[in-house]
Parts: C-alpha cells; sequence; structure tokens
C-alpha cells in the first residue's frame, strides 16, 4: 500500500462528525457562494493576486516527508491545486462551507491526493494534530469571531505546523461605503477588525508569529456596474448583519454612481482592500 493511501486512510479516520447548527447568516454566506460557483474564478482577480501573494510565505519541507495540508475555505479549489502544484507529495484537504463550491471542486479537479469536505472552519470536523500545514486565503473574514478561527487552526495542526492566512481588514471598500451613503445610511459594506484588533487576537493565541502585515490591493472598474456584477458573481454580495439594508430612494444604482464619481481615476473606479497576510507557527 503506498504512503499516499495509508495518509489519506488516516484522514478519513480522523474525520469526526460536527453537528453544530449553522447560523442563518452562515447559511446566507453559504447560499450565496453555491449560486456564484460557476462565475467566481472569473470575477476573482483580487483573491487570485492575494492567494499568490501568500503562497510566496510557503514555508519548506522535507521533501521526502508525507504531508497532509488543509486549504481551509477552499471556493472553486483553484488554490488547493496550487498548492498541491508547490507540494506535489501533500495530501491536500479542501474545506469550504459551501456545498456548490465544493461540487465545482470535485467536477473541476482530480481527486488524486485531495479531499474534498463541507465543513465550518470555526467548527473543523477533524481530529487533534492532524495537518502539516493549513492554508487559508481570504475566507476567515466570513466567520463570526477570529478567536475561534485561531483556536481551530491550532487544534488541527500538528506541533510546529504552519497556519498561512489572509483576511480582510477595517478600511476595505472604504470608496464603496463613502457611496452608498449618497443613497442612505444603511450598512451595505461588510464592517472588519482593524489590524491592530487581530493583531491582539493573534497575540493572545498559542501561535507563533513568524509575519504579520497589513497591505493595500486595489481594483480598478470602468463603472460602478461592473464592480456590482464582480461582487455578485464572486458571492461576495452578503452583508453580515441582523438586517438586510433596503433602498430608501429612487434610482439607486443612480445615486450611487454619482457618489462614486469623486474617487474616480485615470486607471478606473478603485475598489481598496486592507488585507492582512500572516504566517504564523503552532509551538512544537
Amino acid at each position: 500500500m503506498s504512503a499516499s493511501v495509508i495518509i489519506m486512510d488516516e484522514l478519513a479516520s480522523a474525520l469526526i462528525t460536527d453537528d453544530s447548527p449553522a447560523t442563518p447568516c452562515k447559511r446566507r454566506i453559504a447560499s450565496n457562494f453555491s449560486r456564484a460557483a460557476t462565475t467566481y474564478d472569473s470575477s476573482a482577480s483580487l483573491q487570485q493576486r492575494v492567494a499568490t501573494n501568500l503562497r510566496s510565505h510557503l514555508p519548506t519541507f522535507d521533501r521526502d516527508s508525507p504531508l497532509t495540508m488543509l486549504d481551509m475555505g477552499c471556493g472553486t479549489g483553484r488554490e488547493t491545486a496550487a498548492l498541491q502544484l508547490h507540494y506535489p507529495k501533500a495530501i491536500i484537504t479542501g474545506l469550504d462551507l459551501s456545498e456548490g463550491m465544493l461540487a465545482y471542486a470535485r467536477s473541476h479537479y482530480l481527486p488524486e491526493k485531495r479531499i474534498w469536505i463541507q465543513g465550518d472552519i470555526e467548527h473543523m470536523p477533524f481530529a487533534d494534530n492532524t495537518f502539516d500545514l493549513v492554508f487559508s486565503s481570504l475566507a476567515i473574514q466570513w466567520c463570526e469571531s477570529l478567536g475561534n478561527v485561531l483556536v481551530e487552526a491550532c487544534r488541527v495542526l500538528k506541533p510546529s505546523g504552519w497556519f498561512l492566512f489572509s483576511t480582510l481588514a477595517e478600511g476595505s471598500l472604504d470608496e464603496l461605503r463613502q457611496a452608498w451613503l449618497s443613497v442612505d445610511n444603511q450598512q451595505h459594506v461588510n464592517s472588519y477588525l482593524s489590524f491592530k484588533r487581530q493583531e491582539l487576537y493573534i497575540s493572545q493565541s498559542e501561535f507563533r508569529v513568524n509575519s504579520l502585515h497589513q497591505r493595500t490591493e486595489v481594483i480598478y472598474y470602468p463603472s460602478v456596474k461592473s464592480l456590482l456584477k464582480d461582487m455578485k458573481g464572486l458571492g461576495a454580495n452578503t452583508v453580515i448583519s441582523q438586517k438586510s439594508p433596503g433602498l430608501s430612494r429612487r434610482n439607486p444604482l443612480l445615486q450611487l454612481r454619482n457618489g462614486y464619481s469623486a474617487f474616480k481615476t485615470a486607471k478606473g473606479l478603485p475598489a481598496s482592500y486592507q488585507v492582512i497576510y500572516g504566517a504564523l507557527q503552532k509551538p512544537i
């Protein structure tokens, strides 16, 4: 029996049943991402840029070691496959809340050395000390508690294992947030914790920090309509609040377009994201 088969059998036996009910907000998030599965990659220029940046921090392992890795919030599986290219001998599990995303991943990427599992990042269905590396790019900002994510990532990692992640910070999509103020006073853009607040959560976790920094990433659009279309294509149009915002004025798109015009540049309309990149390690 090959080492890969043995490792995959061990991973299967490490799965645990998670009966935690999904919250209504998480069900909405999963549903929106499921609907966007077939359009996601064509709209994901920011996500692909950020994931590429994050992969530059991947650690070096002994090439002959049998490795197990987790792509936490794997989406369509594109980055899971990129991770496999970097570590060709590793067994990589893709975990996502959205069954639609996982269905897309299963149909587009061969199952050899990859396992696709539906699950919640904050309540992962894996035994302790399962993975050598947990990789997560632009997924954990959808979670309810960064503290829970850090505890879970640390729990499923083996001693000296690595947690590489990217997430969003306060100030992301600030142009869109301000433009919406010309329409109404409702919340149309998600709020994110500041870098300092997230840094504090990390300092209180069990992880040792190898690197942690914030970087502004900007995507330019020819129009507000194209920006909103991209967000819908990404499934990223869910506002995490108890009530979905309504529109209090007529012709909201026209008002939004007028409000956004103040930010127009020679490159187009900017959508700025404050991205946190982190490389953490679990103590031995």
